[in-house]
């Protein structure tokens, strides 16, 4: 999908995607190829089912109210 398309999906401006894609590159998420002029992204979904594995070890518990510096 083009990133003109995915702004327009997301309601994002095209710098603020450019933004999270490379957040994502950054944590190896997304992985990218440069072909000529453009650059082609795609999810690491094997990373992707590491990242799930590992939240889904967490359970929700009680909910404690953080502290109010003073």
């Amino acid at each position: 999908m083009c990133v003109c398309d995915l702004c327009d999906r997301l309601h994002l401006r095209p710098s603020k995607l450019s933004f999270h894609l490379w957040a994502l590159r950054q944590v190896n998420l997304v992985l990218s190829r440069q072909q000529g002029r453009w650059v082609y992204d795609r999810l690491d979904r094997p990373q992707f089912a590491t990242v799930i594995a590992y939240l889904q070890q967490f359970t929700v518990g009680e909910i404690v109210p953080a502290c109010v510096c003073s």
